[in-house]
C-alpha cells in the first residue's frame, strides 16, 4: 500500500518560518513542503532556494489554488491570521496557525466557525505544550501527585535587548496587542493546560508602556479559577537583567513544582521528597517542542491522532486575553460568565 504523503504550503517566510517551521517540516517523514508564499518576492525566492522548496508565490490566492496542497502553515503577523486561516479553510485546506491564534476572541470565534463549516482541522501552534518538562509536569498534576493546586504563578520576563525588531509587533492594528498577546498567551495557555484546563471566574489586570508605542510592553494579571485556586501572570519585554526568565510554579496541598528548570517535591510519609524525573536528554527544549508540534499536526492529519491545541480549545484562552485588556482598561476586576 502506498504511504500517504501530506503536502503542505507555508505562508510568511519571516524568522519564525526560517528558524523554526521550515527546518522542522523538512525533518518529518511522509510530509512534503511543496510551496512557500510571501508578499516580498526577493525574500520568498531566496528562502525557497535556500531550503530547496519547489514552488513559491507572492499571492496567497495562488498558494490556495495549488490543488496538491492539503494543509497550510500560517507564520504571518497576527492581523493576517484570521483572514488567511478562513480563506484556507474555505479552500478546503487544513490549517496550523502560529500563536496567538488571532488578535481577539471575536476573530478566533469566526475562525472556529469556519473550520466547523468546512469540516477542516484548525490548530494553533502551542509548541510550549510539547516541551518534555511541561508534559512530565502535567502528568504529575493529573495523577494527583501535587494534591489540590491552590496557587499557580507564571511569567515571562524578556530582556530589553531581545525585543523583536518586527515593526508590526508595535502597531496595534497589526499585532492586536503587545506583550500580553505575545508572551502572555503562551504562558497562560501552558499554565491552565498543565492544571487540567480549569475555568476562570474573574480577571484583574494592569498593563504598562515603558516605551512610546501603541502597545503595552509589560503587564500583570490575577486570575481566580472556579476550582478556588488563583493564578498570577507577569510579563515584560523590558527586563534589565543579565538573562530572561520564564517560569510556571504550581503549589498544591500535596506538593509543589517549578518549571524551567523542572523541580518537583511532594510530601510523602511525613517528609518532603524530591521526585523530579531526569529529562531524557539535554536537547534544545524549544527546538524539540516545535518539531514535536509540527509532527503532531502531521500525525493528526495522516493517522487520525487526537489533536491537541485545536482552535476550539484555544478560544477560551483568547477570551481571557480580551478580559485582561478589558480589566486593564477599566481598572477593575472583570467577571467571566
Amino acid at each position: 500500500m502506498a504511504r500517504k504523503i501530506l503536502r503542505i504550503g507555508l505562508v510568511g517566510v519571516g524568522a519564525a518560518a526560517q528558524v523554526n517551521h521550515i527546518p522542522a517540516l523538512r525533518k518529518i517523514e511522509d510530509l512534503e513542503l511543496v510551496a512557500l508564499c510571501d508578499r516580498d518576492p526577493e525574500k520568498v525566492a531566496r528562502v525557497a532556494q535556500k531550503f530547496q522548496i519547489p514552488r513559491h508565490y507572492t499571492r496567497f490566492e495562488e498558494l490556495l489554488g495549488n490543488d496538491e496542497i492539503q494543509a497550510i502553515d500560517i507564520c504571518t503577523p497576527n492581523f493576517l491570521h484570521a483572514p488567511m486561516a478562513m480563506s484556507a479553510l474555505e479552500a478546503g485546506k487544513h490549517v496550523l496557525c502560529e500563536r496567538p491564534l488571532a488578535r481577539s476572541a471575536e476573530e478566533a470565534a469566526a475562525m472556529v466557525k469556519a473550520a466547523k463549516k468546512n469540516d477542516r482541522l484548525l490548530m494553533c501552534a502551542v509548541q510550549h505544550r510539547f516541551r518534555e518538562d511541561a508534559q512530565l509536569l502535567r502528568k504529575f498534576v493529573q495523577n494527583g501527585d501535587l494534591g489540590d493546586i491552590f496557587l499557580a504563578k507564571a511569567g515571562w520576563l524578556r530582556q530589553r535587548t531581545e525585543w523583536d525588531s518586527d515593526e508590526w509587533r508595535r502597531t496595534k492594528r497589526e499585532s492586536g496587542g503587545g506583550v500580553v498577546l505575545d508572551l502572555g498567551f503562551q504562558m497562560l495557555d501552558l499554565s491552565l493546560w498543565m492544571m487540567g484546563s480549569p475555568a476562570v471566574e474573574s480577571v484583574t489586570a494592569s498593563v504598562h508602556r515603558l516605551r512610546k508605542g501603541e502597545v503595552e510592553d509589560s503587564a500583570s494579571a490575577f486570575f481566580r479559577l472556579t476550582t478556588g485556586a488563583t493564578l498570577t501572570l507577569e510579563l515584560t519585554w523590558g527586563l534589565l537583567m543579565e538573562k530572561d526568565f520564564a517560569y510556571v510554579n504550581l503549589f498544591g496541598s500535596g506538593g509543589a513544582a517549578l518549571l524551567n528548570p523542572l523541580r518537583i517535591h511532594k510530601g510523602m510519609h511525613g517528609s518532603l521528597v524530591n521526585v523530579t524525573p531526569s529529562p531524557e536528554t539535554s536537547r534544545n527544549q524549544y527546538k524539540h517542542s516545535i518539531e514535536a508540534q509540527l509532527g503532531h499536526f502531521a500525525d493528526v492529519l495522516r493517522k487520525g491522532t487526537k489533536p491537541m491545541g485545536t482552535a476550539e480549545e484555544i478560544l477560551p484562552v483568547m477570551e481571557l486575553m480580551d478580559a485582561v485588556y478589558r480589566s486593564a482598561e477599566q481598572g477593575k476586576e472583570v467577571r467571566l460568565a
